[in-house]
Order: C-alpha cells, then sequence, then structure tokens
C-alpha cells in the first residue's frame, strides 16, 4: 500500500505542477487547468492519507 499511495502523491504533484506550467505558459487558466488543478490536489491529499493511515499499523 506504500507504493500505490507514494504513486498517488508522485501523479498528483506531477498534475499540479503541469497545471502551473500550462497557466503560465498561456496567461491564463482555463477549465481543464481548474479540473487538473482539483483533481491533482485530492489525489495528492489522499495518497498523503493512506500512506499515514498504513504506515502507523
Amino acid at each position: 500500500m506504500f507504493y500505490v499511495s507514494l504513486g498517488m502523491q508522485l501523479f498528483g504533484m506531477a498534475a499540479v505542477g503541469l497545471c502551473l506550467f500550462a497557466g503560465l505558459k498561456n496567461g491564463d487558466y482555463g477549465r481543464l487547468e481548474l479540473a487538473q488543478l482539483i483533481i491533482g490536489s485530492f489525489v495528492f491529499y489522499a495518497g498523503t492519507y493512506l500512506k499515514g493511515k498504513y504506515s502507523a499499523s
């Protein structure tokens, strides 16, 4: 479960990073970037939660 949660964290960071660079390149954030930011943040924090939950056991 550790590797699944770590993968989720990496995916979330990558999604948010791509959103950031796309917004900086275009000068504005569209709906796609907003959705990417929200989903990426959710996946990152879900991975962090799972990593903490299963590492304490």
